[in-house]
């Protein structure tokens, strides 16, 4: 793009900013809502200015995106914890899923596809009716993508509190797990949750074209990225692997349509930014960079899965991840966690 063009398409965004920023404001009114302290016209936050610049480069790509996403947000039920914390946890979830949503469809729409890609935000699969949250279709192929942002605080608080962690499944695991001691709890893993999401990315991309298609998962997730890089990859019990854990009839459940999981780390940055926390590891809250000492994402490619195009890997800021050294990213049987609090 040209210094000129670049110019139109910012004012056009700074535009667009102001007007789904005044969208939200209206449409929740004078009540208190998860995003009014970010997006107070008297003092819009950093993330709150993260956010809304997100949303318009959707809004400016895919026009009625933003106005979408940004309703979407305005329907995110809001409770304060000081009165149902229950309620206002299941809230926050909620809201953290659509903040990767977000996240992930600007980093598509920006994405430097091929002349002629044509985008469909959640469009109808012809064969199961589901929708995957972003399809573009190209002459030869389409690519559909889906974004799953899973609860993590009560795997957390067991994460910090117990000694043990076991997260793949495995013969020590196994063991562990029928000679329970409740003294020394054990972290298990949360390989059901990232299965139910094979299973729902399968349902949305089985059948969806006759051309060639490319079905890629986008699972966040904290720090701990080695948990689900772990119960995807671990060679006796990983759903990507041959000897998934998940079968039929013995035989493994293959997700056929999936190509493979893209384990985004961006979590917590989403979550520390929402709280005024600061950055976590990326200095960027809706983009993605792990410039100054921050960890790739990475990819995890499905048994017969196609591998991912570069420039999608680099959007994506992801690596294969046979490729990654980090101790964050190897493959973990058991863990004994030392200085624990009491």
């Amino acid at each position: 793009m040209n210094q000129d063009l670049k110019s139109v398409a910012d004012q056009d965004i700074s535009d667009i900013s102001k007007i789904l920023a005044d969208r939200y404001r209206a449409g929740v009114g004078g009540r208190t809502h998860w995003l009014t302290y970010h997006l107070n016209k008297g003092r819009v936050t950093e993330f709150g200015q993260a956010l809304i610049c997100a949303l318009a480069s959707c809004e400016y790509r895919l026009p009625g995106l933003g106005e979408r996403l940004v309703d979407e947000l305005i329907g995110t039920g809001y409770t304060p914890a000081v009165q149902n914390p229950v309620a206002w946890r299941a809230g926050f979830q909620q809201l953290l899923q659509k903040f990767a949503e977000i996240l992930v469809l600007r980093v598509l729409l920006e994405a430097p596809w091929p002349a002629g890609a044509q985008f469909q935000h959640e469009p109808a699969n012809p064969t199961t009716g589901r929708r995957p949250e972003l399809a573009v279709e190209l002459e030869e192929r389409v690519y559909l993508f889906e974004v799953k942002c899973p609860s993590l605080v009560d795997h957390q608080t067991a994460r910090g509190a117990n000694p043990r962690q076991i997260p793949a499944r495995s013969t020590l695991g196994d063991t562990l797990r029928a000679n329970q001691n409740p003294n020394e709890p054990v972290t298990w893993p949360r390989d059901n949750v990232l299965k139910d999401f094979l299973e729902s990315a399968d349902d949305k991309f089985s059948g969806f074209s006759a051309k060639e298609t490319i079905g890629v998962l986008v699972v966040f997730w904290d720090a701990y990225v080695y948990e689900p890089i772990s119960a995807l990859k671990y060679p006796q019990s990983g759903l990507l692997t041959e000897h998934s854990f998940y079968q039929l009839n013995s035989v493994r459940v293959p997700f056929d349509s999936v190509d493979g999981v893209i384990m985004m780390n961006h979590l917590a940055v989403l979550h520390a930014g929402a709280q005024e926390q600061g950055h976590a590891h990326r200095p960027g809250f809706f983009r993605l960079d792990h410039v100054n000492g921050g960890l790739p994402n990475v990819w995890c490619q499905n048994i017969g899965g196609t591998q991912l195009d570069a420039f999608l890997m680099e959007a994506l800021d992801a690596i294969p991840v046979e490729d990654a050294e980090q101790v964050e990213y190897q493959l973990h049987e058991f863990i004994v966690w030392i200085n624990l609090p009491d």
